[in-house]
């Protein structure tokens, strides 16, 4: 007589197998351990002790596996190469109808910030605050962003020529409300594709504009009369995302005929230049986990603070590249996006967040924030977050 209660676990371990809301990859040997075990017991029909001790295997192998979404989880930040973690999606949270599209993304102690076009008011944009707890919005115009970067008090705007009259600037905004503080004038092209790129740590802001005819980095600090500490780099500002700011340097990517596209190191402090090497295609960059990531057409490569050599990390295109709470996320499958374990390149953690071409992504720590344009809904934002 086949005990009904071992059927049905056996069911069971199977139907995790298939479950439509699995969110993590079972390793092959667990599965076919768990399938052909299944097999064996029907073709014996066995019973007692030796089907429930089968199940036991079976559920043993499992629990390590398939089951973490069950069960134990990664803590925020952990990183491993063995299972990956799963990261929770949260619920949309719809931005002003009157954001066109999400044009830049910042995220820093609990705040989220995204700028887009705005459709009632060309050639200026809208600026969304989002409070992580509460996911309550308010917004506010500014000119047109070219990108963002925030840090607990303060917001930096890098803005490029939008309505008549306007120029290149940076503008500082502080937090509790995003009024501005400072606005400083940015020497910049404003012809050109290429809008200011901008980072930042603590009291300062490190910008790359392209003049039109070389690259100026320069570093400004909230709060100073003094002017800012520049420096001239050879080239044209190679695109945007091609800023970082990470330990004590600062790096910049240009291009030019003669030289190609070259990453360049500089000291965060005064801009010294401290290391130039070669990085055809560069398109993404993004700093963490004491290292450099840098995104090309077929692959995302990690480098050492000083740039002493390049190490494949992450196969394939990719869109978007951020990192946070020791994980680097991107997305080279195309559909969703994964963590990488920094020191491995293995996956260390997954989440449902769909991607959606033109969408942006950042993390503030643990959490993952997705912006894109979603059709009949407006602007969303998404967060994503370790199961608990």
């Amino acid at each position: 007589m086949v005990d009904p209660d071992v059927v049905n676990v056996e069911q069971r371990l199977r139907d995790l197998l298939t479950d439509d809301h699995l969110a993590v990859r079972v390793p092959a040997g667990a599965v076919e351990a768990i399938h052909s075990g299944v097999r064996r017991r029907r073709r014996a029909r066995f019973a007692g002790t030796a089907g429930l001790a089968f199940v036991a295997v079976a559920a043993t192998a499992l629990t390590g596996t398939a089951l973490l979404h069950r069960g134990a989880r990664l803590a925020p930040g952990q990183v491993t190469s063995e299972t990956p973690g799963v990261w929770v999606p949260g619920s949309l949270t719809a931005l002003p109808r009157t954001m066109a599209a999400p044009a830049a993304i910042a995220a820093s102690g609990g705040l989220v910030w995204v700028t887009g076009p705005a459709t009632d008011t060309p050639g200026t944009d809208v600026l969304a605050r989002v409070d992580a707890a509460s996911r309550q919005v308010t917004s506010m115009s500014t000119g047109v962003a070219s990108d963002l970067a925030a840090t607990p008090l303060r917001l930096w705007v890098a803005l490029r020529p939008g309505a008549a009259d306007t120029q290149c600037a940076l503008q500082l905004r502080e937090t509790t409300r995003g009024q501005i503080v400072s606005t400083f004038p940015l020497p910049c092209d404003a012809s050109g594709d290429v809008g200011p790129n901008v980072t930042a740590n603590g009291s300062h802001a490190w910008v790359a504009v392209d003049d039109g005819s070389a690259t100026r980095l320069r570093l400004y600090t909230a709060g100073s009369s003094a002017p800012p500490v520049e420096r001239v780099l050879p080239g044209r500002l190679a695109g945007p995302h091609l800023l970082a700011i990470g330990g004590t340097s600062v790096y910049v990517v240009t291009r030019d005929d003669a030289a190609g596209t070259v990453l360049h190191q500089l000291s965060a402090d005064r801009l010294r230049p401290l290391a130039t090497i070669s990085v055809p295609g560069a398109r993404l960059m993004a700093y963490g986990n004491d290292q450099l990531y840098v995104a090309d057409a077929s692959s995302v490569g990690a480098y050492p603070a000083d740039l002493g050599g390049r190490r494949g990390f992450v196969s394939g295109y990719v869109r978007s590249l951020t990192t946070g709470a020791g994980v680097v996320w991107s997305d080279p499958a195309g559909t969703s996006f994964e963590g990488f374990d920094p020191h491995t390149g293995k996956v260390a953690g997954i989440t449902k967040v769909p991607v959606v071409p033109g969408g942006l992504l950042r993390a503030d720590g643990a959490v993952l924030w997705a912006v894109a344009s979603y059709r009949g809904f407006g602007v969303g934002l998404q967060s994503a977050e370790p199961a608990s």
